[in-house]
């Protein structure tokens, strides 16, 4: 076996398949892994309230960073353990200046298990299982301005744009941010374009540096796995990084390639670094 000390994990494009569950073939090796002592993260940039799908590998007790590494959550006592919040009036001046530099934005807050949209917000389920009804259920919408003034612990502000590109819309955005929050995205080519931003320094790949350094595992026994940009700083840092054949070109260019997830890309290479 593989001096492996900690696995990180994306959901969508990754671990899960094109249908948005976890296969069994997937949930076994994540549950081996576990059973051989390896600490086992989940790092995902959803919310929440879209963790359902965890249910194959509860048994292995992971560690879940959500939200692009702004909540770290109990999967079991369902529970959060800590999260890293954005200041509202910060988010404030952000949308103020993204929208004059790049007309038509839309915003969005996820707070906790609310999602606080404008009215004219247009969003897209994660998977074909999730009813509209289901979303509507935690959605609150209001202008601009009413959706800020009533911001509770806000731990990711969204930026959507119907006819941008993605990697351009994520370049110019980081300009206009000037590192006041971080900022990626994790959707391909012909999409609407959805930026996510989090509080300065918090990211996926920081607050997994966190949870390994209180268990003594230092980046070289950290294997991560990762397809779009808000991936690539959980990359930079892990010793063992892969990216998925399915996986952005910037990220396929950088890293070792494994398998797709249609493929079960995660759960093979898991099986390798096993031995």
């Amino acid at each position: 076996m593989s001096d492996v000390r900690l696995i990180a994990t994306d959901l969508d494009g990754t671990l899960l398949d094109p249908s948005g569950r976890i296969a069994e073939a997937e949930a076994e090796a994540v549950r081996a892994a576990s059973q051989a002592g390896i600490v086992v993260v989940v790092a995902t940039g959803r919310p929440l309230r879209w963790l359902d799908v965890l249910a194959p590998i509860a048994d292995a007790d992971p560690l879940v960073v959500a939200s692009n590494g702004a909540v770290v959550y109990d999967l079991h006592a369902g529970t959060v353990v800590r999260s890293h919040t954005l200041d509202v009036p910060l988010i404030g001046a952000l949308a103020h200046d993204l929208r004059g530099a790049l007309p038509g934005l839309l915003f969005a807050l996820e707070e906790g298990r609310r999602f606080s949209t404008e009215d004219a917000w247009a969003y897209h389920l994660p998977d074909a299982s999730r009813s509209l009804a289901q979303e509507e259920s935690v959605t609150r919408r209001g202008a601009w301005a009413s959706v800020l003034a009533e911001a509770g612990d806000v731990v990711k502000f969204l930026a959507l744009h119907p006819d941008a590109d993605p990697d351009d819309l994520l370049a110019a955005a980081t300009d206009v941010l000037g590192g006041r929050a971080e900022v990626t995205h994790s959707v391909t080519a012909g999409r609407r374009a959805l930026l996510e931003m989090s509080a300065p320094g918090i990211s996926k790949a920081a607050t997994i540096a966190e949870l390994a350094a209180e268990r003594g595992i230092t980046p070289a026994q950290v294997a991560a796995f990762g397809d779009m940009p808000n991936d690539l700083a959980m990359l930079e840092y892990a010793g063992m990084p892969y990216v998925m054949a399915n996986g952005h070109p910037a990220l396929l260019e950088r890293f070792a390639v494994i398998g797709s997830n249609a493929e079960g890309g995660v759960g093979a290479q898991i099986r390798r670094l096993l031995g």
